[in-house]
């Protein structure tokens, strides 16, 4: 069973990839980068990243729970940026009222909240916007200079919603922002 992706920023999103690194932690990790941008990211504990699945969505930092796969986990998590030199994305609020006018518009009957802020690696404050519809998602939004990383909760069910935040809460606190400088080569 496929997750509808709703944040799949056709135009917004700012092209990345994902390297993947063995560290210390339960799931490893990676750095994801783009033209102007690279971060590192940690699987939570118990959870597990993983650099392909997501590809044909535009994902290349994708997690699922030990065990589970893309495709058929109750909750999934994923990381992904915004240029902010497009024209929804420049500012964090800017982008953060296009999707949610986008969420509003696919899902007329959604719910939008907030969480409390969340900290990242570097102690950056990353706001944090919920979306209920047919699923249960949490976003967080992390400003950089060049772009607006985004990391995402998505569930089926509000009570693996619940059960999920904790592995997000400490995902997002993983976030650690690298450089701005990143010049990709054509092959």
């Amino acid at each position: 069973m496929r997750y509808n992706i709703v944040f799949l920023f056709f135009f917004l999103i700012s092209t990345s990839f994902a390297q993947t690194y063995a560290d210390s932690s339960d799931g490893g990790g990676g750095i994801v980068y783009g033209s102007n941008h690279a971060f590192i990211i940690s699987a939570p504990k118990g959870w597990v990243l993983d650099n392909s699945s997501g590809v044909s969505q535009g994902l290349y930092a994708v997690f699922y729970p030990k065990g589970g796969s893309w495709e058929q986990s109750p909750a999934v998590m994923f990381a992904n940026t915004a240029s902010r030199k497009s024209k929804d994305n420049e500012t964090v609020t800017k982008l953060i009222e296009y999707d949610s006018n986008q969420f509003k518009s696919n899902h007329p009957e959604v719910k939008i909240g907030d969480l409390l802020s969340l900290r990242t690696k570097k102690e950056k404050s990353a706001i944090v916007k919920t979306f209920a519809y047919t699923q249960y998602e949490a976003v967080a939004y992390i400003e950089e200079e060049t772009i607006i990383a985004m990391i995402v909760l998505t569930t089926r069910t509000e009570e693996q919603f619940n059960k999920a935040l904790p592995a997000f809460r400490e995902l997002v606190s993983s976030y650690l922002f690298i450089t701005k400088d990143v010049h990709l080569q054509n092959k």
